[in-house]
Parts: structure tokens; sequence; C-alpha cells
């Protein structure tokens, strides 16, 4: 697959920085004002004036995120191809961009690190660790994509077959019930032909609610790994217990807790920046 980072001439002059794994859809969102939350929402029409490929997603965030931290000169002899400019130009402003890179790096090796470590005392095994790392990319993405709380999810079969995978698109979609783990049910359901997911297990960053938990047990799913643990709304243990409940004819296997940290990190750092505080 294809990522890609791209940077859109608004109507008002100004420059925004994107990325994306399906270009031409992304910028018919744009053009069409899909998404009400966004930049470009108020500053159509908008125009395509620089896109940068990529084998990984990781990459295509990291340069979105880096061109974002630039001045507009330095965007624009990016544009005009003017490479020659572009180590003089926001000095200042690529070492900051190049050591929260460097800052993040080390963070996420040390929470691999520590998640290795939990999986060698079969806390948490690697499989467990991989997919909800698959998840946390997810939820990265539908942050990024469509302004959405991130929270992502990923349905494995018992031989280890990815079935589906979501994010939350209850904006996107104009839909209360489009969280992520249904959206990802909803997928893998498409996949197998069946609404019964026998035998799975779904990973999710974020404790599911209530609304999903019972769709979970509705769909016969094996076992939940999860994230970030929800004080407020949790229905995996936290608030409520609604997985496990002994008055069901079916109940699902529970564990939390894998790569909380980040999980919730990132949930802090989402709601942080909506209400214009620090990030952490």
């Amino acid at each position: 697959m294809t990522f890609w980072t791209y940077i859109l001439k608004c109507a008002d002059g100004s420059y925004y920085t994107g990325h994306t794994d399906d270009l031409e859809f992304r910028l018919a969102q744009h053009d069409q004002g899909a998404i009400p939350t966004c930049h470009t929402f108020s500053r159509r029409p908008v125009e395509l004036v620089y896109s940068q490929a990529f084998d990984e997603r990781e990459d295509a965030f990291r340069a979105e995120r880096q061109i974002k931290g630039w001045r507009r000169e330095k965007k624009e002899a990016l544009i005009t191809g003017r490479f020659d400019l572009l180590p003089s130009l926001a000095r200042t402003a690529r070492r900051g961009v190049l050591r929260q890179a460097q800052d993040e790096r080390v963070l996420r090796q040390a929470q691999d690190e520590r998640v290795l470590g939990q999986a060698q005392d079969e806390r948490v095994s690697q499989p467990d660790a991989r997919w909800m790392r698959h998840a946390l990319d997810l939820a990265l993405r539908g942050q990024h994509e469509d302004d959405e709380i991130p929270v992502g999810a990923v349905v494995v079969s018992a031989e280890g077959e990815l079935l589906g995978e979501g994010w939350n698109r209850n904006i996107t979609q104009s839909d209360p019930t489009a969280h992520a783990e249904v959206v990802a049910m909803r997928a893998a359901g498409a996949k197998v032909g069946n609404y019964r997911l026998l035998g799975a297990t779904l990973y999710v960053t974020l404790e599911p609610c209530a609304m999903c938990a019972m769709a979970m047990v509705h769909a016969r799913v094996s076992r939940v790994v999860y994230g970030a643990t929800d004080p407020k709304t949790g229905a995996a243990g936290s608030v409520f217990d609604l997985l496990t409940d002994p008055r069901h004819n079916h109940r699902v296997e529970v564990q939390g807790g894998v790569l909380a940290e980040e999980a919730s990190q990132r949930l802090t750092n989402y709601f942080r920046a909506k209400r214009g505080r620090p990030l952490i």
C-alpha cells in the first residue's frame, strides 16, 4: 500500500498539510467539504500543490508533522522544488520537529520493550502486543484523517487472520453506533459471511462501552483485549462488567491494559488539543 503526504493551497492562500492512503479520495473529501472540522472546509476550493509517496504510514505521518512545523517560506520552497533553500529556512522549527520525532521514537521503543518484557512474563503475548500496535495505528489514522477520537479496533480469527479493522466513524458517518469496535465487527462479519465471529479476538485501544460490549456478546466474540480503561463508561470491568456477566448465554474472555499507557496518552493529548491545552 502507498501512503501520501500532501499540501493543499486553500482559496485564502493558506496551506494545509495532511497524509492519507487514498490521495484521490482524500482530495475529493476536501473539495466537497466532507470534513466540517478541517481547516479546508471554509477555504474552498483547494488545489493540490505537493505530494510525496511513502511505503509506510508512519513515514507519511512523520513527514506531515515535519512540514506542519515549517514556516510558509519553507513550504513554498518545497512546493516549487527549491530543495537547495530548505536547509537555510526555518532551522529552529526543523530542530524542534526533529527533536520531537526523536523523543517519540525513544518513547515508542521504551513502550515496546516494556510490552516485550511483559510478554516474556506470559502476561501479554507478543501477538497481543502486535495486534494492539496495529489498533493504535488505526486510531492515529482516524484522528489525523477524519478528526475522530483516536480509538482503533481489529478483529482477528482464531488462526491469526485479520478479519476486520476500523476506527471511530461517528462524526464522519453521522452514526452514533459507529464506534471502532462496531466498524471492525461489521467488516469482519462481511468477510466471513456471518454475524457470528466464533473464535475471534477483538483488539481495541479503549475499553468497550456498553453498546459495543453487548454487540460482542451477540457476535459470540471469544476474547476482547483492550488498551486504556474507561473509568466513566467502561463495560469490560471498570464501571460495568457486561462481557463476563453469567446471565448471558455467551461470555467473553477479557484482558485489559495492553499498551495502555500509549493508548491513554493519545486520548489525553487529543482532548487537550481540542481544548487548547498543552500536550503531555
